[in-house]
C-alpha cells in the first residue's frame, strides 16, 4: 500500500502528471477525431494541471498557492489561445492545410502549450530565494506560450511548409 501511496503523491513521484498529460492527449485526439479541428478544452485543462503538478513536485507549496498557480494557467493559456487565433485569422497561408497537416498543427499547438507553461511553473518553482523570478517566470508563461505563432509563421515564411 506505501508503494500505491508513493506513486500517486506529486510531492514525490511525477506520475500524476504524466497521467495528467496523457488523459489530456487522449482528450485532444479524441476531440481531433470527432472534428475537424480540435477545440481549445483539452489546452485549457491539461496545462494547468500539468504545469501546477509539477511545480508542487519541485517544491512544497500551500492550497492557495497551488489554487492560484492552476487559475493563472487557465486564465493565462485562455489569454494565449485567443492572442494565437486572433494572429492565424489575419495571416494568410500559401496555400490550404491538408487534413494531415491540420492534425498536426493542432497536435503541436497542444503539446507546446502544456510543455511551455510547464517548463515556466517549473523554472517559478526552482527559483527558490528569488520570488521576484518565480513570480516573473508564472506571470510570462502566457507570452512563452503566444510565441507558438512566431513560430509557426518562421516555418511558413522559410518554406519548410510545402
Amino acid at each position: 500500500m506505501t508503494e500505491l501511496r508513493h506513486r500517486t503523491q506529486s510531492r514525490i513521484s511525477l506520475v500524476p502528471a504524466a497521467v495528467a498529460l496523457g488523459l489530456g492527449l487522449v482528450a485532444h485526439l479524441v476531440d481531433q477525431f470527432l472534428f475537424v479541428r480540435a477545440g481549445p478544452v483539452p489546452i485549457l485543462v491539461t496545462a494547468p494541471v500539468a504545469a501546477t503538478l509539477l511545480y508542487l513536485h519541485l517544491r512544497a507549496a500551500t492550497y492557495q498557492r497551488i489554487a492560484a498557480l492552476a487559475v493563472w494557467g487557465f486564465l493565462g493559456s485562455g489569454a494565449a489561445i485567443l492572442g494565437v487565433y486572433l494572429g492565424v485569422v489575419n495571416y494568410y497561408l500559401p496555400r490550404a492545410l491538408t487534413g494531415t497537416e491540420t492534425g498536426v498543427y493542432d497536435l503541436g499547438l497542444f503539446l507546446w502549450f502544456v510543455a511551455s507553461l510547464t517548463v515556466m511553473y517549473g523554472v517559478a518553482a526552482r527559483a527558490e530565494g528569488r520570488p521576484t523570478r518565480a513570480t516573473a517566470a508564472v506571470l510570462l508563461a502566457p507570452v512563452v506560450q503566444v510565441t507558438w505563432l512566431a513560430l509557426v509563421r518562421l516555418v511558413v515564411e522559410t518554406v519548410l511548409y510545402a
